[in-house]
Order: C-alpha cells, then structure tokens, then sequence
C-alpha cells in the first residue's frame, strides 16, 4: 500500500515540522506491507520548567478496609509489589466497606461480630501485619473510619443497602487508639466515611460538622498524637460542587479552620462506569473527550485548594478506569497500561493535588469477580485491579501477577521529581499523541510520549515527532512501554506486557530493570500505536 501522511498538528505558529521515513523489515528496506501512516508533531522544550512540580510520591493505592480486616495487608504478599512503584507510597484503607467491617479493641476486643459486618474483624494482629508491611516498604497509610452506623438513620438514604452493623464512637475510638499506638507516624490521617453524599442525605455543611465532631472524639481519646481527619471523599461526578460547599462550611469557622481539623480534602474520580447500566469501551476511555472532563475536574479542585490558600492539601484518594468494579474488557486490557500513565500524568501536571490512589483488590484471583449483593463482593476481584492471582494455586503460594493498570504506574514510576514544561500542544493532538516533560533538578529533560492509538486498527498511524530545543535535539536513550499482542489494546494477556523490555514476576519482582535504547541525536522520534517510550535527553 501506499504510505500516507496525516495532517500535522500546529503546536506553534513558526513550528518546523519534520517527517521521517520509518524502515522496518530485512536490512532495512521497507515492505510495502509493513509501512504504516505517520501523524508527524513538533514538541518543543524550549519552555522554562515552570509548571507544577512531579512528586515521586504522588501515586498510591485505595484498598476496601474489607481487605484489612481479612489479613490481606501483609509485607508477604504486597511488599514487593509496593516496593517496585517506590519508597514513598500511601496505602487508603477505605472504600465503600469501611462501614462493613467490625473494629475488635479495648472493651470489643472480645465482643462477637454482627451478621452485618459481612466486610470482616478487624483486630490488632492486622494493626501489627500492617505495620511490617509499611516498615518493609516505607509506605504510609491513611485509616477509613465507619460513618452510617454513628448517624441517625433518617440520614441515611437507603438504610436497607449494605446495612452497616452497630459501632460506637467509642468504638472507632479504641481503633483508632491501637492503630496510633502501633503505626506511630506511618498513620497519616483518618478519613470519615466514603462517598457520603451517595449514602447519606447530609449537606456539604452537615458533613462539615460530623468531620469536626469526629476530631473532637480523636483529640480526646489520643491527645498527643495530633492525628487529623481527611474528607470529604465526594463522590466521582465531574462537578466539584460538594467539595465547594465543604469548603465553603470549613472557611466560614474561620481562615484558620480547615488546617485545624484536616490533613487532607480528597476527592474520588473514575474516568467511566459500569455501575447498573452503565457501560465504558476502549476507545472512550483513551478518548479526548474523557481527557478533557478529568482536567476540568482537576481544575476546579486546584481552585478549591487555592480558596483554602493551600493550607489543606488536595488529593483524589480513590480513582481509577470505571466505577463499580471496573469494566470488563476494558480495565484489565492493555490499553488501561497507557491510560493510567497518561492519567497520572495530567493529574500531576495539572498541579491540583498532592497524591492519586488507584482503588485496587489485594488477594483475589484474577477474573474471579463476586457479585455485587455476594457477602463476598467485598473483598472481590476489581477488573480495574493492579495485581490478581492466576490461579488459587498462585495466591495460595502468595503470588499475584501484574495487571495492565500496574505497568502503568510502574512506567509513571521511571519518572524522576522535577517541575513539569508546558508543551503547548493543543487538543487536536489528543486523539493520536499525550506528551509530557520534566526537567529533574540536575536540568536534565524527561520526555513522555504516548501514542494512544489502537495498534489493531487498520487506521492508527506512527507518531513521528520532532524534539527541539534551542540547542537542537541532543539525542538520548528511550524506555519502551508496549505489548506484543495481536489484539493490540484490547488483550487481556498481561504477560505480554514489557517495560523496557522488562516484566514483573508473580512475586512482584521485575525480572531486570527496564532497558533503554538510543535516541539518535536530531532525528524525530517514532513512537507506534499503542506504545510509550519515556526519553531521557543527553547531558
């Protein structure tokens, strides 16, 4: 066939845009079966490091405190796997079951679980498993305290879905204490309910008031510790309405109010559904339009953050494809790999909040999905999950293999901290290319580029871009992020996922660093459909 160029983006007005021939096949020469169309872009890096910065630190995970109260947060199955994504991560234990669970301390220790507490006890064995689990990997922790079983029924809007069984505040409180006691300062913060203005019929300003009701309760039972709340845990509609209002009661006790009483104000946001009938493909998810409603989203929590002066940090602490458990078919395909690195970073780049925590499962085999009134539906596969067994025989062997959405954010990991460029690319490049730079603090530039497109169709192209500086284009080396299935971004087989080359074993352990590749110097760069290559410039 004939090789074709596609139209190519203007990302400056005076910008040169050059196009390269890519040879493939035997000795180089092209076959006129293996050319494939060119989308050409210019990037240029001119810019001055500017922008927000990357913090390493930045990406966590959110578990179902079910997860917890199961024994499932231990150093034998998820150090590893937290240790490849770095030393500094957040571990949310929360979800929609921290009202299910039962907190066994002090005066309850013995006390019998009710029938509603299908989420699981929670007791100070897996306080102390937690704690070796931080210890082995220097990761920190937030704790979800249960919400629907301290108001009074009237407030709740459905008191009949997921019944919560009966805790006390004094019960919170004995929890709280032990987990204090036994985390020390690995414990981060305490985070009141999840999503309460799904569950309950209480105002932005209600909330306000329960949260500092809540600390009251913490400053009296651990007055040392100066432990504070995070919330409200809106959640994931593209408005920020609740926030706004939560924020808005929080000022109104003073300027000085919101630092007092939160750690943090987070936020949840999936960039789909597939809640009752709700549905989310492969292309909507990797779509513009799905770009363009995270950064309106993130920009109105950094403009809440600026009403509050950046007192209070901001942070999304549950995120992640589709709600409800994922989608199949599209949470756990490849395409979610290039999905949540570009996600992470326009969240970091948009300079809107300081953490994004990817709900995930923790011990559960892959596919082995519970359904949603199963009394096991709590600790039930996610198809949105970062890590899930082959098989019984592998988790009972304490293995997990990586998904999609972990290479993901172990690619986002090759990232070092430095002050985001502003490329200047404009939206009608979001259909074919993501790019993204960092300058690291030895002025050393980091280049993303992702081309998001499907290399199963027949009309993705090859993104050729253009690097330039004022010095000229100096050349580098080039992680790869890609898959070598046929079904391109919709394959479910995680295994033939690399990362430079690279891939994690079932004991969360890569089977070598990722491997770079030269970038020639003054030549564009050629990144294939479906594909990442993170280019770290020459000195």
């Amino acid at each position: 066939m004939r090789t074709r160029t596609a139209p190519v983006p203007r990302v400056r007005a005076a910008a040169l845009v050059t196009v390269a021939a890519l040879l493939v096949g035997a000795g180089g020469t092209a076959s006129a079966d293996d050319v494939r169309a060119q989308s050409a872009f210019t990037v240029d890096l001119s810019g001055s490091p500017s922008g927000p910065v990357l913090d390493t630190g930045m990406q966590g995970f959110s578990v179902e405190s079910a997860d917890f109260a199961h024994g499932y947060l231990t150093a034998d199955l998820l150090a590893e796997r937290l240790k490849t994504l770095g030393p500094h991560g957040v571990l949310r234990l929360g979800g929609y079951s921290m009202d299910l669970v039962w907190p066994a301390f002090g005066a309850y220790e013995d006390a019998p679980p009710p029938a509603q507490a299908i989420g699981g006890t929670v007791d100070q064995g897996d306080l102390d498993r937690l704690k070796e689990l931080l210890d082995a990997t220097g990761w920190k922790v937030t704790l979800g305290l249960p919400l629907k079983s301290l108001l009074d029924p009237a407030q709740l809007k459905n008191p009949l879905r997921d019944p919560a069984p009966q805790v006390t505040m004094d019960q919170v409180m004995a929890e709280v204490k032990a987990a204090h006691a036994t985390l020390g300062d690995d414990l981060l913060s305490l985070e009141v309910g999840n999503e309460y203005d799904n569950v309950t019929t209480l105002t932005p300003a209600q909330m306000w008031d329960t949260v500092k009701r809540y600390q009251d309760a913490v400053d009296a039972a651990v007055p040392q510790a100066r432990l504070r709340m995070n919330g409200p845990s809106a959640n994931t509609a593209v408005t920020n309405s609740v926030i706004d209002g939560f924020a808005n009661a929080a000022l109104a006790d003073g300027a000085d109010a919101p630092k007092r009483t939160l750690e943090e104000m987070s936020s949840h946001l999936y960039a789909g559904s597939h809640c009752g009938t709700s549905t989310l493909t492969m292309p909507q998810l990797l779509s513009p339009a799905t770009y363009t409603r995270a950064r309106t989203k993130l920009a109105g929590i950094r403009a809440v953050g600026d009403r509050l002066h950046g007192s209070v940090p901001m942070t999304l602490n549950e995120s992640n494809s589709a709600s409800c458990s994922g989608q199949p078919g599209v949470s756990d395909a490849y395409g979610s790999s290039l999905w949540a690195l570009d996600y992470a970073l326009q969240t970091a780049r948009s300079g809107a909040v300081t953490r994004l925590q990817f709900h995930t499962n923790t011990a559960a085999v892959c596919g082995d999905f519970k359904a949603r009134d199963s009394a096991e539906y709590p600790v039930s596969y996610r198809y949105y999950g970062a890590f899930c067994a082959a098989d019984q025989a592998q988790l009972d062997a304490r293995g997990l293999s990586a998904t999609p959405l972990y290479y993901g954010l172990w690619a986002f990991r090759q990232l070092p901290r430095g002050r985001f460029v502003d490329l200047g690319l404009p939206d009608g490049t979001l259909d074919r290319l993501r790019a993204y730079a960092v300058v690291d603090e030895d002025g050393v530039h980091h280049v993303v580029l992702i081309n998001i497109q499907d290399p199963a169709s027949p009309d993705a192209t090859d993104d050729t871009v253009t690097l330039t500086l004022p010095q000229g284009f100096p050349g580098g080396r080039s992680v790869r992020l890609a898959s070598s299935a046929a079904a391109g971004l919709s394959s479910l087989d995680a295994s033939a996922i690399t990362l430079g080359g690279a891939s994690v074993n079932p004991a969360g352990i890569p089977d070598h660093a990722p491997r770079s590749t030269p970038v020639a110097a003054g030549a564009p760069v050629t990144v294939a459909p479906g594909t990442t290559q993170i280019i770290t410039l020459a000195g």
